[in-house]
């Protein structure tokens, strides 16, 4: 009898580091295929939730290259450079010019596990369909409560590993859901592409919070 409990608890052992390890290549992988797919642009839809109950809703068109990222979405213009955001709200006339910080960063752009699940959280996997395609379920879990992105779920397509939704979860019970559509990589924009273009908006009054 103790021999079968001692054979099932290594097993049991075997079968969760294999697991990890498992969610660590998947991770590994998609990290190494979006950092080498040149630039990316998406569609999106992002929706805030509270608990079960849903918030705002705001859709748009999201373009990465490296650290840089340009969001186009009806309300609101935003562009990153790799140090400075712009942000450019539709009818505001306002254009706020910041350094954010990385937990606004994570909030803002989708694609910062690639580097996120390397510091500070515990990872699992399983299989799971969305959109009628099989995938992955990537968890992320912080071990340290104070991150500001206390868990993150990826659902990434078997075989491209391409990113369809990504969750996160920031406090005891808020989350975020970004659906991610039309995935095109092996894009190219110049780095200027990611900078405010103060030419096209010269009645935009500049506030500068930096």
């Amino acid at each position: 009898m103790r021999k079968a409990l001692l054979l099932l608890a290594a097993l049991t052992l075997a079968l969760t580091t294999a697991g990890a390890q498992t969610a660590r290549s998947v991770l590994d992988q998609t990290a190494a295929k979006l950092k080498a797919a040149g630039g990316v642009k998406a569609t999106f839809q992002a929706t805030t939730f509270d608990g079960a109950e849903a918030g705002g809703s705001e859709s748009g068109t999201i373009y990465i290259k490296g650290r840089m990222f340009h969001i186009d979405s009806p309300r609101l213009l935003t562009w990153f450079d790799g140090t400075t955001q712009w942000s450019y709200l539709e009818g505001s006339g306002e254009v706020n010019v910041s350094h954010p910080t990385e937990a606004e960063l994570q909030s803002m752009n989708p694609y910062t596990f690639v580097d996120l699940y390397k510091q500070g959280y515990r990872s699992s996997l399983k299989s799971a369909t969305l959109r009628g395609k099989d995938c992955y379920e990537v968890s992320l879990v912080a071990t340290d409560s104070r991150k500001a992105i206390r868990q993150m779920v990826l659902t990434l397509e078997k075989g491209s590993l391409a990113p369809l939704c990504v969750r996160l979860r920031q406090g005891d019970d808020r989350w975020t859901r970004i659906s991610i559509y039309d995935y095109t990589p092996g894009q190219s924009w110049k780095d200027d592409f990611f900078r405010f273009p103060q030419q096209d908006y010269p009645q935009a009054e500049i506030i500068d919070l930096r």
